[in-house]
């Protein structure tokens, strides 16, 4: 056997629960050419007498088939006498399956010949086989036009290997080699390996897209089957782990890229790519679920994100913990707000609120970046027409920071480093590339500032700037609409969109938000108001992603690779319930 069948092998007797088998089996039918009529999770909890899987497709002597798959997996995985005889047993399972009709609208789906098939990764007993064996032939005589099979681990590792997993995913020494790097060292860092990255990189490059006429290229199709397969097991490594952050963390990144992808071919508006694309991020989006299914009681309760092991530098891990957690769940809140039209808002503002009020630290922002959790945040409480919340936690940020540079001499690093953060912090002297002399994060603040009406906090904010002579910049990219430096855009080959989508995005110029007036005189509050709605126009950008319906996926873009949100993204606030509130 050679590597890659070892490392398949390996992989599926891995399969510890039914789910997983249930979930990753039909990849390899889909990948197989079969058409699927259904699944064991669109039936849960529902007797399919022995069907956990209807398909139709061409066998091995060429003849289309209908088939019968049902599935042993977890407990069941091996075949004993146990779970061959009795109740819900194999012998019963085929029986049902062989006797008891499904009914499908497929083509003349009861002509054609039908093949039941039992299918387990683990063996069977050597001394059950020779019964197993005489059961089928004694079955098989009494129906006709009906075949009987199992498939074992040796059968799912030889096929999987040569129809799925040596497609794409392990057909060299080198993505063998990536692959296998990937799977070992999944729980050393916080991060994304760089071989995930590489791996995934090379799967898109490895072929030139071409577009098609009627159907998408099968080469393709084993593609997009191959990306399914790879977060599926990302997903059951982790939960080996116990831990789904990991899979939280790679799956964005598999999700950003393949997006990237998608916009870099124009396939943003092709319903067939878009069919595939969704199945990998709807799977993110049950991985998120689960994630936070399991963490968000404990994170609700005070200090929740907090952990005694996190040794000395605890305090502002906590706080990059918190801000990491937040973002990742206003992300899947927006999804769940995207995706489905009776999603309860207002049941979500509650969670955001409730993990915001029992862990303090999420009002001390120590990165410029962690502007993106607070301008969801508050745009979160704006939608649900908490104005209320959503001052307070503005306030309680305004104050943090103040009471923080006037302690410790510190703003949050601009350069958005949590390891200048912890110099910083632990010698008392600025790292040479900790930088707080400009501060986009204040220059946002300032903007829902003059939203709310909040003159003191202006007045208050204007004698800390001035004192502490920080600058106000605010990031705009060469890209809008009304734009007068497209010329200036360096990267040429990518859009705006297609930059954000795949590194932190460099291509723009800052914008100093100015508390004066002459230069000299300072600026009133009613003025600075209404300079701040001026500059609603600076930037326009008509996003594909939002014309495709993934707006959230830009949200995740921007935390991924740290670059600011654009001012679009709170200038559009809608404020009408805001300035009725006020009035």
């Amino acid at each position: 056997m050679n590597i890659k069948q070892l490392v398949v092998k390996d992989y599926l007797e891995s399969l510890t629960e039914k789910d997983e088998l249930n979930r990753i089996f039909p990849l390899l039918l889909e990948s197989m050419g079969f058409e699927i009529l259904s699944k064991p999770t669109e039936y849960l909890g529902l007797q399919e007498y022995g069907k956990d899987i209807v398909a139709v497709g061409i066998d091995e002597d060429k003849v289309k088939k209908r088939f019968y798959f049902e599935l042993k997996g977890g407990a069941d995985r091996n075949i004993t006498t146990r779970n061959f005889y009795g109740k819900d047993g194999i012998q019963e399972s085929i029986t049902e399956a062989t006797y008891t009709p499904f009914v499908s609208a497929y083509p003349k789906f009861e002509d054609l010949p039908l093949k039941v098939v039992i299918v387990h990764n683990g063996v069977i007993e050597g001394g059950l086989q020779k019964t197993f064996e005489n059961f089928l032939v004694q079955i098989s005589k009494s129906v006709d036009s009906t075949v009987f099979e199992r498939w074992d681990i040796a059968r799912l590792t030889a096929m999987f290997s040569e129809n799925l997993f040596g497609a794409y995913l392990l057909t060299d020494s080198s993505t063998t080699k990536l692959f296998n790097r990937v799977l070992i060292n999944l729980d050393t860092s916080d991060g994304v390996s760089r071989d995930f990255i590489k791996l995934i990189d090379s799967l898109f490059e490895k072929m030139e897209w071409k577009g098609y006429k009627n159907k998408i290229p099968r080469k393709w199709q084993l593609l997009f089957e191959s990306l399914k397969l790879i977060s599926f097991i990302i997903y059951t490594e982790s939960k080996e782990y116990n831990n789904l952050d990991i899979a939280k963390r790679y799956l964005t990144h598999l999700v950003i890229r393949y997006w990237y992808w998608v916009l870099k071919n124009n396939l943003d508006n092709d319903k067939n790519v878009l069919k595939h694309f969704n199945q990998v991020m709807l799977f993110f989006y049950e991985v998120l679920q689960q994630y936070f299914d399991r963490t968000l009681s404990v994170v609700q309760t005070k200090d929740g994100l907090y952990t005694e092991n996190g040794g000395m530098y605890e305090q502002i891990v906590y706080t990059q913990r918190t801000f990491d957690y937040l973002a990742y769940m206003l992300i899947l809140i927006n999804m769940e707000k995207a995706c489905f039209p009776d999603y309860d808002l207002l049941d979500a503002r509650t969670g955001v609120y409730y993990v915001v009020q029992h862990n303090s630290v999420s009002k001390r922002p120590l990165l410029d970046i962690h502007s993106l959790v607070i301008v969801n945040t508050i745009e979160l409480f704006i939608e649900t027409d908490d104005f209320d919340a959503a001052k307070a936690y503005l306030k309680s940020i305004l104050a943090t920071i103040q009471y923080r540079k006037e302690k410790s001499g510190m703003l949050p690093d601009a350069n958005n480093s949590i390891q200048n953060v912890i110099k910083y912090t632990v010698t008392g002297t600025k790292p040479v590339y900790y930088s707080d002399s400009t501060s986009p994060l204040l220059a946002v603040l300032l903007e829902y500032i003059a939203l709310f009406g909040l003159e003191e906090e202006y007045n208050q904010l204007g004698i800390f700037v001035k004192k502490h002579d920080i600058t106000l910049g605010l990031f705009i990219p060469h890209h809008s609409k009304n734009s007068v430096s497209e010329n200036l855009i360096e990267d040429k080959e990518n859009d705006l969109e297609e930059q954000l989508f795949s590194k932190p995005l460099r291509d723009g110029y800052q914008v100093d938000t100015r508390l004066t007036k002459n230069l000299i005189d300072e600026l009133p509050f009613e003025e600075f108001k209404e300079k701040i709605k001026k500059r609603k126009d600076e930037f326009i950008y008509e996003y594909r992603t939002d014309k495709a319906g993934y707006a959230f996926l830009k949200d995740l873009a921007h935390f991924y690779f740290h670059t600011p949100y654009f001012p679009d993204k709170w200038r559009n606030v809608k404020t009408d319930g805001l300035l009725k509130s006020q009035g």
